[in-house]
């Protein structure tokens, strides 16, 4: 549906590795961002998403998806070990790092979860860029409009290991790196077209 509606397409997915933990982040500018990544994606992915829509009519699916509850409020720690334990099992954990859909269709700061997620698994991070849906479904709509959906794969970014005392300020870096490799991808695609 999703290439017969909105002729969804995805660029450089030959940087997405098939094998091992990996860790996929992406901007955020509609509710169509995980249906639309995990279409264009060549491995399941465990999405880490916000108590408000997880705890709601759909939380069967969710739960049956392998999708994690993030607390809006609050210590998160459960969800850091439940996405640490989907990464031990060589598997794909997705996340949002903005935290929730950009009312502007614009990229927000990030989360340092992210760079917590990163340092401490070793795992790669596949930055990705979606465009189009932002004008197919933004924040507050109820019904899509046609517009073509386009996913930008980044190549896989590795973060060293920090000792204890740099930790914050290592996973403040990493989070900053990876929101700036999410934010030139749809520059550095132009270019190469």
């Amino acid at each position: 549906m999703l290439k017969i509606f909105f002729q969804i397409q995805a660029q450089h997915k030959g940087c997405i590795p098939r094998k091992g933990p990996l860790i996929v982040a992406a901007n955020h500018f509609s509710y169509m961002d995980p249906v639309a990544l995990q279409a264009m994606f060549p491995r399941r992915i465990a999405f880490m998403m916000t108590e408000r829509y997880y705890e709601g009519r759909g939380k069967l699916l969710f739960q049956i998806l392998h999708c994690i509850c993030v607390k809006e409020k609050g210590s998160n720690t459960t969800a850091l070990r439940q996405g640490l334990e989907v990464l031990k099992k060589s598997d794909v954990l997705g996340i949002f790092p903005e935290g929730g859909v950009s009312r502007e269709g614009q990229l927000q700061q990030g989360n340092p979860g992210i760079g917590f997620l990163a340092i401490k698994s070793g795992a790669p991070v596949i930055p990705a860029f979606i465009s189009g849906t932002y004008k197919a479904l933004p924040k507050g709509a109820k019904i899509p409009k046609i517009s073509r959906i386009k996913i930008i794969f980044g190549k896989p970014l590795i973060f060293q290991q920090v000792g204890e005392r740099e930790k914050k300020k290592g996973m403040e870096e990493i989070t900053q790196t990876i929101m700036e490799h999410i934010e030139k991808l749809p520059f550095f695609d132009r270019q190469t077209e």
